[in-house]
């Protein structure tokens, strides 16, 4: 999942570094959605940082087998 995330922050920052050299932030139609485009980009990569950064981590499952002998017995009160 790492990867993926990873791989995601690479193309949406080539996507940014190729795209905004070639508009201008003006009040036309082209200047809106630039302007939008440029927002909808940042989100994306500021939620794939998160994913990447604030992930799951891995958790390690413990068996029975491995538990004391006090905590295998199943309390049905405090």
């Amino acid at each position: 999942m790492k990867q993926r995330l990873f791989l995601s922050v690479l193309c949406i920052l080539f996507l940014m570094y190729d795209a905004v050299p070639r508009f201008q932030i003006d009040l036309t139609l082209e200047g809106a959605f630039f302007s939008l485009w440029l927002l909808f980009a940042v989100m994306a990569l500021g939620g794939n940082l998160a994913g990447l950064f604030f992930g799951r981590r891995e958790t390690q499952f413990i068996t029975e087998e491995d538990l004391p002998v006090d905590l295998r017995k199943k309390q049905y009160s405090r």
